[in-house]
């Protein structure tokens, strides 16, 4: 592998994936660009464009299924026979997402619903307090196929068995103050996808950074990684909520040489 493991980059993700080795990645988790425009948006997702500034690299909505299968396709090249990957969609682009899956030959075993506290403001239509999450492998699934999948054992007392079903209830976070991105998935849910989804050791890639959040589950759950994000300011958020993280993993354990190895 020419890109160093345990590490993110600020470039193009369809570039970086192409410095990765063949079938080396366990699991792929990432949330894409929303392919919208958020000042256009207003204040319908709580972010006004002046607090943004310039973080947002968009993705226009006709050129949003090329796009995806552009990266795709590169997924497939980096991600081991027995992988899978985890990809967050909101339903304006979730059509194109899932037919990209499909043209580049992933496997769609769940359709998830992460069902959230608050959504979009509207007045004319139903208000959007849910977002998709799509759980695919690159084989069929057949007695043979040695894909991970976790069964977590410390799983929420209070949601049950609920918690292995395809309704996740996961509050989002409220970013109040400091540096923000355009959304932030909550570390309650990448923890899940990250345990349930992959073994300690294991390299999991992120081809959009964004908060970072990702990654920081990686950190927790002694996950190898790897990491891009374009945009230069959004890279900089990322870093600096990544950093956090390991000073407080290694005020914890005293070191991060066991699994950094």
């Amino acid at each position: 592998m020419t890109l160093a493991i345990n590490s993110i980059y600020n470039i193009d993700c369809r570039e970086g994936l192409k410095q990765i080795d063949k079938e080396s990645v366990d699991l792929l988790l990432t949330d894409p660009p929303f392919g919208i425009s958020f000042d256009r948006m207003g204040t319908q997702y709580n972010r006004k464009q002046k607090n943004l500034g310039d973080l947002y690299t968009e993705i226009p909505q006709e050129e949003y299924f090329i796009f995806t299968l552009s990266w795709l396709r590169g997924v497939w090249d980096v991600l081991k026979p027995t992988g899978s990957g985890f990809i967050f969609s909101g339903w304006n682009n979730l059509g194109d997402i899932l037919n990209a899956i499909s043209e580049v030959g992933f496997r769609l075993v769940n359709h998830i619903i992460w069902k959230y506290q608050f959504g979009v403001y509207t007045k004319k239509k139903y208000v959007t307090s849910h977002y998709h999450i799509l759980y695919f492998t690159k084989l069929p699934l057949n007695k043979d196929h040695l894909r991970t999948f976790n069964r977590i054992s410390d799983y929420s007392v209070s949601l049950g068995k609920l918690y292995f079903e395809d309704v996740w209830f996961i509050n989002r976070d409220y970013q109040k103050g400091g540096e923000k991105t355009p959304t932030r998935l909550p570390l309650a849910l990448t923890d899940k996808c990250i345990r349930m989804g992959s073994e300690e050791g294991d390299l999991v890639l992120e081809p959009f950074l964004g908060s970072g959040a990702v990654i920081q589950s990686c950190m927790t759950f002694n996950r190898r990684y790897i990491g891009f994000e374009i945009s230069p300011e959004i890279f900089q958020i990322a870093r600096n909520r990544i950093e956090k993280t390991r000073n407080h993993i290694q005020n914890r354990n005293g070191t991060l040489e066991n699994w950094l190895k």
